[in-house]
């Protein structure tokens, strides 16, 4: 290295990969056709033969050893496989869980430090014009117990006579028997 260059641009690291990747050129026939087994290359040949109208789709089926129903079925799946691969491609990384929850992690530690400053802050900002702290909860003390308000006496017999006059009359119903029948004979 040049002896006058500093620390700094020893230490830097290279230069960040672009986020947008560009994406792999599809390849050759003679590749994909290589990739495939023999049997999905017959199907193919056979399945383009009927849409080029060289062949009947039950001339087809006879050929493939399968039946016409089947090979709808076989021809359908390629149609959807073709109008699924002239998709526009996605560009740029995928998104994975364990990507997504490590971003989500790094989010929730920034947002604590942040919090954490910003009560600093506020702690700096009320010393600095002497003001108190705002009172912490006496219930947030554990193993002591508040003192429960008991009610004045007029009060709970003011509040007996108020629910007395909310509730509709009630009736005694007296409870009557009825007589047995002595049964004959």
């Amino acid at each position: 290295m040049n002896a006058k260059t500093t620390a700094s641009e020893q230490t830097a690291s290279p230069p960040a990969k672009s986020a947008s990747r560009k994406p792999k050129p599809p390849l050759s026939l003679d590749q994909a056709l290589a990739q495939t087994d023999r049997e999905a290359r017959r199907k193919a040949a056979a399945i383009l033969e009927v849409l080029a109208g060289v062949r009947t789709p039950t001339a087809a089926a006879e050929a493939l050893g399968i039946t016409p129903m089947r090979y709808y079925l076989l021809e359908m799946r390629a149609i959807q496989g073709l109008v699924k691969a002239c998709e526009p491609l996605k560009l740029g990384p995928k998104i994975s869980p364990d990507r997504e929850a490590q971003r989500l992690r790094k989010q929730v530690a920034t947002l604590e430090r942040e919090c954490a400053r910003y009560a600093a802050l506020a702690r700096v900002a009320q010393r600095a014009v002497n003001l108190l702290p705002p009172p912490a909860d006496k219930k947030a003390v554990p193993g002591k117990k508040g003192r429960r308000h008991k009610p004045p006496v007029r009060a709970v017999k003011m509040l007996a006579r108020v629910k007395a006059s909310l509730e509709p009359p009630v009736f005694e119903v007296r409870a009557t028997t009825v007589p047995e029948v002595a049964a004959t004979p």
